[in-house]
C-alpha cells in the first residue's frame, strides 16, 4: 500500500500540471472555498480511495483544499442523502460506487432520495468486477466443479457479502437463481470480513472486487474461479468471464463516480467533469487503476446517467427475480 500511494504522488503531480493548463483554467472562478467529497462508506476501501486519488489532485490544480469526508451507515443511504439535500453550489459533492447509486435503490423502493433526479451525474472514474471466490480446501477448482458440489450440498454452502442488500449479496444470489443452486447468505459489515470469512473456510464462497480478494487468492487460501466482468481483469487473466463461462446474463462491472446535488449551476459541473476527466487522462493513471483491479471509466453528463439508470433497472429486475427488499425507511 505505501508503494502505491507512492506511484499515486508521482502521478498527482502530473495531473496537477494538466489541470492548471491554460484551457482548463479557463471560465468560471469556482472554487473560492474548501470543497467536501463525501463518500458514503467507511475509509480503506475502493470508494475512499478513488475518491482521495481525485480529491488530491483537484485540491492542487485549485489552489483549495478538497476534502474527503466518509459518511457511512444505512448501506451508504446516509450519506447519499446528505449530498441529495445539500446546497446546490458545488461545494459539497459526493462520491460513490455502484452499490449506492443502482443497487439500494433497487431493493429499497422507500428512499429519501431519487435516481437519477436528485443529482448531476458529474463523471465516472472506474469500474470493476466482482470476483466469485471460493474457500481454496473445497475441491473446486472451475465453475463447473462449484455447481457439481454445490448441488450436491443443497442448503449448506454459505456465501458471505459486505451486507444485505449490496452488489455482494444480489449478485450471487441472482447466480444461484439462475443456476438452481441452495446456498445461505452470511452479511458481514464490509467485504474485508466477508472475504477472511472465506480464507478461514467460515464461508464457502463470495464475491468480492479484485483488490479485496486479491491477497487471499496470493497466499493461497482463497480460489477464483470466475469475474462477473465483461472482460478478464488484469490481476487475475487466467480467471474467466461468466459470459466465457456460458452465463452471460450474469455479467455486472460496478464503477465509481462523482455527483453533485441537481441544480448546481452547468458551469460548475463542466468544470467538476473536466477535473475528474483530466485525473482520469493523465499518464500513468490507467496503469495504476489496472494494478487495483479498476478499469478505466470516463462516461459523463446524459450518457452517466443513461448507464446508471440502466444499470439501477437490471438491479431492479433482480432484486424482483430473488424476492428481496430491504424494510424501513
Amino acid at each position: 500500500m505505501l508503494m502505491l500511494w507512492k506511484s499515486v504522488g508521482l502521478t498527482l503531480a502530473v495531473v496537477t500540471s494538466v489541470l492548471t493548463g491554460s484551457a482548463y483554467a479557463q471560465g468560471t472562478d469556482y472554487p473560492t472555498q474548501n470543497v467536501r467529497i463525501i463518500v458514503p462508506f467507511t475509509p480503506g476501501g475502493g470508494t475512499d480511495l478513488t475518491a482521495r486519488i481525485v480529491a488530491d489532485a483537484l485540491g492542487k490544480a485549485w489552489g483549495q483544499s478538497v476534502i474527503v469526508e466518509n459518511r457511512p451507515g444505512a448501506a451508504s443511504q446516509i450519506g447519499i442523502d446528505y449530498v441529495a439535500k445539500a446546497k446546490p453550489d458545488g461545494y459539497t459533492l459526493l462520491w460513490s460506487s455502484a452499490d449506492g447509486i443502482s443497487v439500494l435503490p433497487a431493493v429499497k423502493p422507500k428512499m429519501p432520495y431519487k435516481i437519477p433526479d436528485s443529482f448531476e451525474f458529474v463523471s465516472t472514474f472506474s469500474s470493476f468486477p466482482l470476483i466469485l471466490g471460493v474457500y481454496s480446501k473445497l475441491p473446486i477448482t472451475n465453475m463447473k466443479e462449484f455447481i457439481d458440489y454445490a448441488k450436491a450440498n443443497p442448503g449448506k454452502m454459505h456465501y458471505s457479502s459486505s451486507g444485505a442488500g449490496g452488489g455482494g449479496h444480489l449478485q450471487p444470489a441472482y447466480m444461484a437463481k439462475e443456476l438452481g443452486l441452495d446456498v445461505k447468505h452470511v452479511p458481514y459489515d464490509s467485504a474485508a470480513p466477508a472475504t477472511v470469512a472465506v480464507a478461514g473456510g467460515h464461508a464457502e464462497f463470495t464475491d468480492v472486487a479484485p483488490s479485496t480478494v486479491a491477497p487471499y487468492i496470493k497466499d493461497g487460501t482463497v480460489r477464483a474461479i470466475a469475474t462477473s466482468g465483461r472482460n478478464r481483469t488484469i490481476l487475475f487473466p487466467d480467471v474467466p468471464t461468466v459470459s466465457e463461462l456460458g452465463y452471460p446474463d450474469l455479467t455486472e462491472d460496478f464503477f465509481y463516480g462523482m455527483y453533485a446535488p441537481a441544480g448546481t449551476p452547468a458551469d460548475i459541473v463542466a468544470k467538476l467533469r473536466d477535473g475528474v476527466q483530466a485525473v482520469l487522462k493523465s499518464p500513468g493513471m490507467a496503469e495504476r487503476l489496472r494494478a487495483l483491479g479498476l478499469e478505466p471509466l470516463g462516461l459523463t453528463g446524459e450518457e452517466f446517467k443513461a448507464f446508471a439508470v440502466a444499470d439501477l433497472n437490471r438491479w431492479t429486475k433482480i432484486a424482483k427475480a430473488i424476492d428481496f427488499q430491504l424494510s424501513g425507511q
